[in-house]
């Protein structure tokens, strides 16, 4: 008995080791790009570095005091939520849109898919770069021919209108992305449930509202707290479309940072921002998981 105890031991203990070894990489390469660089960021925020010099002073919450008298970060926060809120609702219902009509049996579609798909593989900051050609050129030729007003002037100089240009590009790119998630919840839904539904004189409109949709809640759980968490730290295409122009119109907070810590050399009191934005994200993102699980237990 007890060397049958022994080998289960052994083979309790190597069964253990297969496991640690499979997650232990993750786990260091998320310990060194994720947790280390969190924990000096924190750190940096406490001190007055300016980005650049070795040397530097600790200053306690000075940072975080200017961050919350900062009027600054008013106009920052406005235009991040403004076009975090668009970006979100609009790629959502977008993607929502393309996936219903190509979960749709018919010739072509996977080619369909494709094509959709391709944008959401491009560099932001390229798609950043040929949309500002695109605006300043070609969309202003075409809204002239047609006599369109709002396309015959460049909507990136319009400081009303440039977030929501720049909210265009996102959800042009990353649609089809999302547009996966829902496919993939869509192609989990049996068969039997919309025929029974069908046969029982239910309409399209009925079985959207009372089956598939219900029944794809995970897949909005998933798409609506990546988008939002993804637009919230957008920078790359905002940065090339805009650079937070015009005038500070699209000044999100990720440009803010970047601002802060490059060109007016406060390193530090740029990392306190994103330390402030990176507990805002995790909070709202709570939220939404929360609210979002809520719905899904009504499903079940």
């Amino acid at each position: 008995m007890e060397s049958v105890r022994l080998k289960r031991g052994k083979y309790k203990l190597r069964s253990e080791l297969a496991y640690i070894s499979l997650y232990m990489p993750a786990l260091i390469l998320f310990l060194l790009f994720v947790i280390i660089p969190l924990i000096q960021a924190v750190y940096f925020s406490l001190t007055d570095w300016n980005g650049i010099s070795a040397d530097y002073n600790f200053i306690g919450f000075k940072n975080y005091l200017t961050f919350f008298s900062d009027s600054y970060i008013l106009h920052s926060t406005g235009a991040t939520l403004k076009y975090t809120i668009t970006v979100t609702i609009l790629q959502n219902l977008l993607a929502l849109g393309l996936a219903l009509a190509l979960n749709q049996a018919f010739k072509g579609r996977n080619i369909i898919r494709t094509l959709f798909f391709i944008p959401s593989l491009l560099s932001p900051l390229v798609v950043g770069y040929i949309w500002s050609f695109l605006f300043s050129d070609p969309i202003m030729k075409f809204g002239r021919t047609l006599g369109i007003d709002i396309l015959a002037k460049n909507i990136l100089s319009s400081s009303s209108l440039a977030i929501f240009a720049a909210a265009f590009v996102s959800v042009w790119r990353s649609a089809g992305w999302t547009m996966m998630i829902y496919l993939a919840g869509l192609q989990n839904i049996p068969k039997e449930l919309e025929e029974a539904a069908a046969i029982d004189g239910a309409v399209y409109r009925q079985r959207l509202r009372h089956i598939i949709l219900p029944l794809i809640a995970p897949s909005f759980t998933i798409n609506f707290i990546l988008t939002f968490e993804r637009s919230l730290k957008d920078f790359d295409s905002i940065f090339a479309l805009t650079s937070g122009g015009p005038g500070d119109a699209t000044m999100t907070m990720a440009l803010n940072i970047y601002r802060e810590s490059f060109f007016f050399s406060r390193g530090s009191y740029g990392t306190a921002i994103g330390v402030v934005m990176f507990a805002a994200m995790v909070i709202l993102t709570l939220l939404q998981l929360k609210f979002f699980q809520k719905g899904e237990a009504k499903v079940e």
